[in-house]
């Protein structure tokens, strides 16, 4: 009988961690650059904030740092700096990082000021110790909109930043002129059991610095319809890069700690019911299937656009269409600001790569 429960217990345990794994590996993945996953086995400590931007190596023309207090973050800015259009802010998911946008953020920066960044934890910025999750991430969307200048802009967010930018409208509602939620993970039913469990102490440094050393393709596939298309060699040497940053497992981990919707998804509707919003969904996504957008639309009172032979990731799966849905919410928000919402007054701290 010992053994059959051990044996019971194993199984339902390599289920558990398969499934987890699966998880992790969907929210986590960005096209065509970045799976941000754990840093080696039992290594759940934060890195240090360092008192001058870092560098990045291979960074372009307006690509530079943003110091939000206890992190640089690392910022793609595009677009005529004088256009008095509305600007667009890109926050992207899970573990992921600015590349998820940046085809949708060439597209639409030719007249207006497109702004891209990596999360705190995620990307190229730090990893340093300190508050992660929804409300902090939310607190440097509005840092970075301060350090650059920008008074109102509107936010687009694709999985986990979809939850972000939610956030900031609830929050620094006087800040966002309208938004576009991309396959958003916003609400409380979309929280998988699995990231319960890592909350306990002890368990969740075991399943982050365990299961983060392992994202083969078949689980990097999940989060498109296509996905051979995106599981390159050249894509999963990057996630094993970015695995390696020190700092990433604590990162995530405490990122999942903090998530709660529970208290929050009730606000969404006042907090939004006078900003240009959409919905944009994949129809095949399988990492927060397509009755979650339904839902989440319905409760916004927002228009769905259903993305046909597309998976979690429209962004880089069908750009021209998440692209076009933003062009809708972007000239409403044009049409309702009196004057250019940049603030030609403020004085950025930058830094450069």
């Amino acid at each position: 009988m010992v053994l059959l429960v051990r044996a019971r217990s194993s199984s339902c345990f390599a289920r558990a961690r398969s499934s987890l794994a699966a998880t992790l590996g969907a929210l986590g993945v960005v096209a065509a650059g970045g799976v941000a996953g754990g840093a080696g086995v039992g290594c759940v400590t934060p890195g240090a904030h360092a008192p001058a931007a870092p560098a990045a190596a291979g960074e372009g023309k307006g690509v530079t740092f943003v110091d939000v207090g206890d992190a640089w973050l690392r910022v793609r800015d595009r677009g005529p700096r004088a256009s008095t259009k509305t600007p667009l802010v890109l926050l992207h998911g899970f573990g992921s990082r600015l590349e998820t946008w940046v085809l949708v953020q060439d597209a639409l920066a030719h007249d207006r000021r497109v702004i891209a960044f990596d999360h705190k934890g995620f990307g190229h910025s730090e990893r340093s110790g300190g508050d992660y999750g929804p409300e902090k991430h939310a607190r440097d969307v509005v840092a970075v909109l301060d350090a650059l200048g920008i008074e109102r802009a509107v936010l687009a967010g694709h999985s986990y930043g979809g939850g972000v930018a939610l956030r900031v409208a609830l929050r620094h509602k006087e800040r966002v002129a309208g938004l576009g939620l991309v396959d958003a993970f916003a609400l409380q039913e979309q929280v998988p059991t699995s990231f319960a469990w890592a909350k306990a102490p002890g368990l969740g440094e075991f399943i982050f610095s365990t299961l983060f050393t392992e994202l083969p393709g078949e689980k990097y596939v999940l989060a498109f319809h296509d996905g051979q298309r995106f599981a390159t060699a050249e894509v999963l040497d990057d996630v094993r890069a970015l695995q390696e940053r020190p700092g990433s497992t604590f990162a995530l981990l405490a990122t999942v700690r903090a998530m709660d919707y529970a208290a929050v998804q009730a606000g969404y509707a006042a907090a939004t019911t006078t900003l240009p919003r959409v919905v944009v969904w994949g129809e095949d996504d399988r990492v927060t299937p397509l009755r979650q957008g339904k839902r989440l639309a319905a409760a916004l009172d927002a228009p769905l656009v259903a993305v046909p032979a597309c998976g979690h990731v429209p962004t880089w799966e069908r750009p021209g269409v998440v692209a076009q849905a933003l062009r809708g919410v972007l000239a409403a928000a044009d049409a309702a600001e009196p004057s250019n919402p940049t603030n030609p007054t403020s004085t950025p701290t930058l830094g450069s790569p």
